[in-house]
């Protein structure tokens, strides 16, 4: 069966990865030529373009940092749409808007293909053991088609409803996640400030109705030395916005404090630094660090 994979950075990579040990023909694309290289040295084909990497494929899949970059690699010059053949099935990785999405599924439906909104969630490290889970927009019938493809790369896949519907369940998803963890860090930074213990701290909030997802990362992120880049400020912040968007016409008071805060560490250079380094403001603002020695 053959599969194009356009964006094979840090998640792409490892899901095209997999796809290639799982026995698929993967042509993969991406804009940095060493991406390309790493995943022809497992065993993908090597393309110059979304076009030629969709050319006879049956599924085409994508994994982009934006909306803009999601239009381009679909609709553009040599875009995806240039070739792809009446009857293939675009799923599409990525968190954009599903203004986005159902504009581009509409054009895409005019030549035969069907497209699929399917965000993720699970990281790098759910992309690399093929945990994933799928948050995923399309009919049902469509979904039972997908199910090969998918089961390779997820642990997990929810059907969210039509066309869109995976994008706007993804969309606030992280806009939750972005408020937990400002919350975290305002609540934890001041009260180590004030002279809690941090472990004693997360032992306790861990154990009651202040314990979450977000907390048990934690260790795994902002507690440590290294603080890994596991998802970027950046693409938070990308994340934020377009829920906001989405949701213009209500109030949304305590999301659009959220943010300022990802505005600030963004204006203060962090942009780069995994989403949870977001509280690096406030262990500025209070001169203290979040750190465990016993975190990995």
């Amino acid at each position: 069966m053959k599969v194009a994979f356009i964006g094979v950075g840090r998640m792409g990579g490892r899901m095209a990865a997999r796809l290639v040990a799982a026995g698929y023909e993967v042509r993969v694309y991406d804009p940095s030529q060493a991406a390309v290289d790493a995943l022809a040295s497992k065993g993908a084909i090597a393309s110059k373009s979304p076009a030629e990497a969709a050319q006879g494929a049956e599924y085409i899949l994508l994994s982009l940092p934006s909306p803009k970059t999601l239009r381009d690699a679909v609709l553009g010059e040599s875009g995806v749409l240039k070739t792809a053949t009446d009857g293939s099935i675009v799923v599409d990785f990525s968190t954009v808007d599903p203004a986005t999405t159902k504009e581009i599924a509409a054009i895409a439906a005019k030549q035969g293909i069907q497209f699929v909104d399917s965000p993720v969630s699970g990281g790098v490290a759910g992309a690399e053991n093929g945990k994933l889970v799928l948050m995923v927009g399309c009919s049902a019938d469509l979904l039972k088609k997908l199910q090969p493809v998918f089961e390779v790369l997820a642990g997990r896949v929810v059907h969210c409803g039509p066309t869109g519907a995976g994008q706007l369940t993804k969309l606030s998803h992280n806009l939750l996640t972005a408020i937990n963890t400002v919350a975290l860090g305002e609540v934890l930074t001041a009260s180590v400030k004030a002279g809690a213990n941090l472990e004693v701290l997360c032992e306790v909030l861990t154990a009651g109705l202040a314990g979450s997802k977000m907390l048990d990362y934690l260790p795994k992120t902002l507690f440590t030395a290294e603080r890994p880049a596991n998802f970027a400020i950046d693409l938070m912040h990308k994340d934020i916005k377009l829920c906001l968007d989405e949701f213009s016409n209500l109030p949304m008071p305590l999301g659009q404090l959220v943010l300022q805060t990802y505005n600030a560490a963004r204006a203060k250079g962090l942009g780069s630094k995994d989403s949870t380094s977001v509280n690096e403001i406030y262990e500025e603002l209070l001169g203290v660090r979040l750190s465990l020695p016993s975190a990995q």
